[in-house]
């Protein structure tokens, strides 16, 4: 059509494109269209996403025909509409993914198109395809008004458009949060029985057993195979004998000293927390016993370093 009116333009034989006044057989058309989409979408037959279209189209048509536009476009846009409606009644699963460019319209906001292109290729489109259908007609009636009337006037459409944009945006990821695996963080816990970990009264890295050694490594193994690791708590704790401070600070220095080999084996420092508490939560007491060597053995399990874990699994 644009290629005829331009060869007969030249040849002197119409008036320019720019002065096609919309007419009362539009107005009409326009009607019997949007009844006729009323009816689609009462049955709920037809691609929502061509239903979302062709209202659109409509809707552009009706706003410029009140506007007494003269450009064409009312015609065009009608035509838009009923090209969609048509094609439905043919084949209701016609989606209408193309978006044609009337005479009277410029391409605008490459930066919008380019995010429509990329949200129909997102895996949950058919959540935001309304929106999208409205989009990318919002955006050839921007470069109406721009082709009209320059940019002054096109703006406040290319408002609308960037609005539009962000509630598809928006509808896109609800959706894709409310497909996406249900995961809950779990709350594990652990302790570590510290005279098998660190060498007599030693608190260090360096005075780490042999085994104690392995088995933080194999700790520190299986938690990087979580898939997140919000908290790491570890909790020093000694056995009553010897003074209170001094228990304090060994325990305070043992769960100090697991967190640096846990460091160094790859788990991120910012989520391991490191505390002593000394003698002050035994799990045993051992008030009674025969000898020495007996309550050192009885008083064993309250050596230890306690871990909580919270995250979640794969």
């Amino acid at each position: 059509m644009k290629h005829t009116l331009l060869i007969l333009m030249l040849m002197g034989g119409v008036a320019h494109a720019d002065n096609r006044p919309a007419t009362a057989e539009n107005l009409a058309a326009i009607e019997r269209l949007q009844r006729t989409l009323q009816q689609r979408e009462f049955a709920g037959t037809g691609h929502p996403y061509a239903l979302a279209k062709a209202g659109a189209w409509l809707d552009f048509a009706l706003d410029e025909y009140y506007e007494q536009d003269r450009t064409g476009i009312v015609q065009d846009a009608t035509d838009e509409a009923a090209l969609i409606l048509a094609q439905l009644d043919a084949q209701p699963g016609f989606d209408a993914s193309a978006t044609p460019h009337p005479y009277a319209s410029e391409r605008v906001r490459d930066d919008l198109w380019q995010q429509v292109a990329t949200m129909k290729q997102h895996p949950q489109v058919a959540c935001a395809s309304e929106k999208l259908a409205q989009l990318e007609v919002q955006l050839v009636w921007t470069g109406h008004e721009k082709w009209e009337a320059g940019w002054s006037q096109a703006e406040p459409y290319a408002r609308i458009a960037e609005n539009l944009a962000v509630e598809a945006q928006q509808q896109l990821d609800a959706c894709a949060r409310q497909s996406a695996p249900m995961t809950r963080s779990v709350v594990e816990q652990r302790s570590l029985g510290t005279d098998t970990l660190f060498a007599f009264d030693r608190a260090d890295v360096g005075s780490l057993t042999p085994d104690g050694r392995r088995r933080l490594d194999a700790l520190a193994d299986e938690l990087k195979t979580w898939q997140s690791l919000q908290r790491i708590q570890l909790t020093g704790h000694t056995d009553r004998l010897g003074s209170a401070s001094y228990n304090q600070q060994l325990s305070q220095q043992r769960a100090e000293a697991i967190k640096q080999h846990f460091v160094s084996r790859g788990l991120r420092a910012d989520v391991i927390e490191a505390s002593g508490r000394g003698e002050t939560q035994p799990i045993v007491e051992c008030h009674v016993q025969r000898d020495a060597r007996a309550l050192i053995e009885c008083l064993q399990v309250n050596r230890r370093v306690e871990l909580m874990i919270q995250g979640m699994r794969k």
